[in-house]
């Protein structure tokens, strides 16, 4: 098996960009995702609610369809597209967080 740089690249940007994904669904307070996840959780049970609420639960899920699309599509344009939006607004926004000033991020 030739493991190639796109290969590893393609790792590298494709677990960043599940990272926020799944920090946009679990955690963030964009309203429209939380609208999503609040109707979701109004219609399922307890035990599937974590796909909503965990991290580990939905993270998973999220990898399991980015890396299907990868291999589907053999790394298409969109894919790349999708997946360095994500990673570079992620990437972007921890960069920002830890740039204020502890006196002033209050």
């Amino acid at each position: 098996m030739n493991i190639t740089w796109e290969i590893v690249f393609a790792f590298v940007i494709g677990s960043i960009a599940v990272a926020r994904a799944t920090r946009l669904l679990v955690d963030d307070d964009f309203p429209p995702v939380m609208a999503v996840r609040e109707w979701y959780m109004r219609h399922t049970s307890d035990k599937w609610a974590l796909l909503v609420e965990c991290p580990f639960c939905a993270a998973i899920w999220f990898s399991i369809a980015d890396t299907a699309w990868a291999f589907i599509s053999d790394l298409h344009w969109t894919w790349w597209l999708l997946n360095f939006l994500l990673a570079g607004a992620y990437i972007a926004a921890m960069i920002n967080v830890r740039d204020i000033p502890p006196e002033d991020a209050e």
